[in-house]
């Protein structure tokens, strides 16, 4: 793509310059003609940590790092944490997830809406859950099966960057 621009002497010094510093030739005559190309945007992020660094690309150029909770870098959505320098901990915040299951038998529905309802605080939870509390819903039976539900109230574990 070539398009012209008309600059005034004083940017045209600058421009002259700054052509000939990155290798391209002075400009002659009462044209100036700037060229365009498109470029592979990427980047690089690195976060400093207690006793290393963490760090990520990306051809995308959608990079990020914080401090928070002793770091991490992120690079087209996917995060890094620090290492773990502090022990885990119960969290004080309190969440809430419901389980179903179906099964011949309610005891089997039960089961199986308990590891239903522990999956989900599972990816809630990343470091763990603690003080989980469990609650049985009403259990629905047929002849050929039942279905239940578990209510499940947990705290998770953290920071998100604990051990």
């Amino acid at each position: 793509m070539r398009m012209r621009f008309d600059v005034p002497l004083a940017g045209l010094v600058f421009l002259v310059a700054t052509l000939t510093a990155c290798g391209g030739d002075a400009p002659t005559g009462d044209e100036l003609v700037l060229e365009s190309s498109e470029a592979a945007v990427s980047c690089q992020v690195t976060q400093q940590c207690t006793n290393t660094a963490v760090s990520c690309s990306s051809a995308s150029g959608i990079c990020a790092s914080g401090a928070d909770n002793g770091g991490w870098v992120q690079c087209d959505g996917v995060r890094t944490w620090c290492p773990a320098v502090t022990a885990c901990t119960c969290q004080p915040e309190r969440h809430s997830v419901a389980g179903g299951g179906t099964h011949p038998r309610c005891a089997g529905a039960y089961l199986r809406a308990s590891d239903d309802a522990r999956a989900a605080a599972a990816a809630q939870c990343p470091r763990g859950v603690c003080n989980a509390v469990e609650e049985r819903g009403e259990c629905f039976a047929t002849r050929e099966s039942a279905s239940a539900e578990v209510f499940l109230t947990f705290s998770c574990m953290g920071p998100p960057n604990c051990q």
